[in-house]
């Protein structure tokens, strides 16, 4: 049976740990199904990258004019050959303990030949290459209720200790799952942990 890196004693004592972090811009009138967040595993010669968790917060910088809600699907994304390349900006991970990794300065991060993520700025972004997701098969489904000015608040960890695995060119999507409303806008932080077993 292979090795599922569940967040245990044995495989965290050799784990090298990730945060990617990510703020959007002040997003607005966003398509129903329409990526916003977009996360790559890359580097064929590491292991795979295990999710511990991932958090989601939504702020809303400017009501909007009737009751919205807001929701965020995350889906494990397979064939992610390409990153996002428009309507937003690149996110760069960085260590969770950076004298683990020799050859780093103070202040370096995660190259973007390993992990490379992208945000939405104020629209959609685009230009990703990946299978496409099934929009009824989320791993983490975010809601906000119905408001001028709704949040979402959510954070997701495995219910029983297996992480989501992403193996190289395997990554994650978040996707808009309501039309958002054209008057009104908001940010989308995104957090991710994660972590390779050396």
């Amino acid at each position: 049976m292979g090795e599922n890196l569940a967040a245990i004693e044995r495989n965290l004592a050799q784990a090298e740990g990730y945060i990617v972090g990510a703020r959007s811009g002040l997003m607005t009138a966003i398509a129903a199904d329409a990526d916003v967040f977009g996360m790559r595993n890359i580097l064929s010669t590491k292991d795979a990258l295990a999710v511990a968790w991932i958090r989601l917060r939504w702020e809303t910088a400017a009501a909007f004019t009737t009751a919205q809600s807001l929701a965020f699907r995350v889906h494990k994304a397979y064939g992610f050959t390409a990153i996002h390349s428009a309507g937003g900006t690149a996110v760069q991970a960085h260590f969770r303990r950076q004298s683990q990794r020799k050859g780093t300065a103070v202040g370096d991060r995660v190259p973007l030949t390993e992990i490379s993520s992208y945000i939405s700025g104020t629209a959609a972004i685009t230009g990703a290459t990946y299978t496409a997701v099934d929009a009824d098969e989320p791993e983490a489904y975010a809601v906000g209720a119905g408001s001028t000015t709704p949040g979402v608040y959510d954070d997701w960890t495995p219910e029983d200790g297996i992480p989501l695995v992403l193996e190289p060119d395997e990554g994650l999507v978040i996707k808009v799952d309501i039309l958002m409303g054209a008057v009104g806008a908001g940010r989308l932080w995104v957090g991710v942990g994660c972590y390779r077993v050396q």
